[in-house]
């Protein structure tokens, strides 16, 4: 069966961003996060698009639920013409927090506006603020404006705890000694003869009580905030729990321990929600729409410190070569200049005096602990993941997942970068008159020259640019070709990469064939629905694919039709012997 409101769905540039917007749109309209195609019972689960998964017969979501629920939500209340401008919104959000959260946590209001404007054109945040059906900016959004909220409420407002302190005192002490320590008195005499007096809190007047509504409601509000970012993008728990762990930490004596409550109780929230949709979707509270992800957390069972290892750090195994050749490549060789600067503003960072630089010594050495743990950490987790989004590895790309998987990387960098930008401008102004202003002046040059080489290659230069994706009439017009040449029931196999032409107008896709029994499953397909097989291999090499895949298991490639550039069109069917 075709999904309710296929038809209506409009094109992207990627299988990813078509299926998540499907997906928000069922959830916006009412309908269920999940399909029935009827195939996929003879059809071993095959039949799907690259970004959903078939489970218990239900095709369902393939990726993270935080964007669904937070973008279908939205639409159900505004209406589903809200929904590409939703991403640009939250990023504009995620940039004026980060804004805030720097000058929190540096006291620096120079630092923090310098790395602000470098985050709203940082080449990963840009493009991926720019395709909106991802979840990256939005996780990192949420994850910003939670980590701001919490770290105001325990820095900036004094906690109202009531400590309630027994404190002895011998007979020969006063009353009004004790007085000096506590706000108000009882006093009980115990069998020893020693006097014990309990403090008691001061009256709470009526601003008092709004004091402490706003710090409740701040604690709510960010644990809040914080529980969406983890469900938007679950796979980076481990490093959130860790940065709000240390943070508490940092803050112990300032914690409202009511407050703290409160913020669990918020955080849960959201886990809530997913824990009741993934049980619905993938029959496992702990499941996720990723396969990876979702066969780590079904061998959680075993409890091995082998697997729990595996689950936090090495999901997608442990390849040295890989992560070192890939944290080269999308560090520094796909944007030289950032990273160079990244590099420079590190040492800076550790080694400028107190009078130049106006940001503590031990915070400074903490915060780059920080940006090294947290790399080293993310650089292990997704580097030795082979990445498959393109048809050609050979050459980086900005479509490349390892760019938003590493966006905590570039943001946690940027203020680095800033320290270079506002020293070298310090340099540039040897006039103390009007000092603050000529160096602003500067800083807004030095940025504009980053700007301008960042946006050529952003918009422009690279594969996969933003006005490259932009045009997507090939993939419409491609589209509308099939719809001509395909009837409504007959299935298709693709490569990865087509599946964007297909669904969800075409929901009958097989975008992967890797074992006997998947063409095994084929041929039985094939006595029942029409069969194509959409490749953008030359003709000598469909025969070949043919001979060598297909004709063991009685099927064959034929007749085929050019669609649009390299793109044909074939039958797959039975050999005449397997005719029955």
């Amino acid at each position: 069966m075709n999904p309710a409101g296929a038809g209506e769905s409009p094109k992207f540039s990627s299988p990813d961003e078509t299926a998540n917007y499907f997906w928000i749109k069922q959830f916006a309209t009412g309908q269920p996060l999940y399909y029935f195609e009827e195939l996929n019972g003879p059809g071993n689960n095959l039949i799907h698009p690259r970004s959903v998964n078939v489970v218990a017969g239900k095709n369902v979501p393939g990726s993270f639920m935080g964007l669904i629920f937070i973008y279908g939500f939205l639409a159900k209340i505004f209406g589903l013409g809200i929904i590409p401008y939703l991403t640009p919104f939250f990023s504009a959000l995620g940039i004026f927090f980060f804004y805030l959260l720097l000058k929190k946590l540096f006291h620096s209001e120079s630092l923090a506006v310098i790395s602000a404007v470098l985050l709203s054109f940082a080449p990963a945040w840009f493009y991926y603020a720019c395709r909106g059906m991802y979840h990256n900016v939005l996780f990192m959004s949420l994850l910003i404006m939670g980590v701001y909220l919490l770290w105001k409420v325990l820095e900036e407002i004094p906690s109202p705890n009531f400590k309630f302190l027994i404190l002895n005192f011998p007979l020969r002490h006063s009353f009004s000694e004790a007085s000096k320590i506590n706000h108000k008195l009882k006093t009980t005499k115990s069998k020893s003869g020693k006097l014990l007096v309990t403090s008691y809190p001061p009256r709470v007047d009526e601003r008092q009580r709004v004091e402490a509504g706003q710090l409740l409601v701040t604690y709510f509000l960010s644990g809040l905030l914080l529980g969406f970012a983890i469900v938007t993008r679950t796979s980076e728990f481990v490093w959130i729990a860790l940065t709000v762990l240390l943070i508490f930490i940092v803050h112990f004596k300032k914690i409202y321990w009511p407050g703290l409550i409160l913020f669990l109780a918020a955080g849960f929230i959201p886990l809530i929600i997913l824990f009741y949709y993934n049980q619905i979707l993938y029959g496992s509270l702990l499941s996720a729409g990723y396969q990876a992800v979702s066969m780590a957390l079904s061998d959680f069972g075993a409890g091995s410190a082998g697997v729990l290892f595996q689950i936090l750090i090495t999901p997608f195994g442990l390849d040295p070569k890989s992560i070192l050749t890939n944290s080269f490549n999308y560090l520094y060789q796909l944007f030289p200049l950032w990273g160079s600067l990244a590099f420079v503003g590190a040492f800076l960072f550790a080694i400028l005096p107190m009078q130049l630089i106006k940001i503590n010594y031990k915070k400074r050495i903490t915060y780059l602990a920080y940006c090294l743990l947290l790399t080293a950490y993310l650089l292990i987790f997704y580097g030795s993941w082979s990445i498959t989004d393109r048809i050609d590895r050979s050459n980086l790309s900005l479509g490349t997942s390892y760019l938003r998987y590493w966006l905590p990387i570039y943001l946690v960098l940027l203020p680095l970068i800033a320290t270079v930008i506002w020293q070298i401008s310090n340099l540039l102004t040897p006039l103390k008159k009007r000092k603050t202003f000529y160096q602003s002046l500067f800083s807004f040059l030095i940025i504009g020259a980053i700007f301008l080489p960042t946006m050529n290659v952003v918009l422009r230069q690279k594969d996969e640019s933003l006005f490259l994706l932009k045009n997507l009439s090939e993939a419409r017009t491609k589209s509308a070709l099939v719809n001509k040449l395909l009837g409504p029931d007959d299935i298709v196999l693709i490569y990865k990469q087509a599946d964007k032409i297909f669904f969800p107008e075409r929901p009958k896709v097989i975008t992967e064939l890797a074992v006997p029994l998947d063409y095994e499953s084929v041929a039985t397909l094939a006595k029942l629905r029409p069969l194509y097989y959409y490749t953008f291999a030359r003709p000598a090499d469909v025969a070949s694919i043919s001979r060598r895949y297909f004709q063991p298991y009685g099927l064959e490639i034929i007749d085929g039709e050019k669609v649009l550039g390299t793109d044909w069109l074939y039958k797959l069917q039975l050999t005449a012997n397997n005719k029955q």
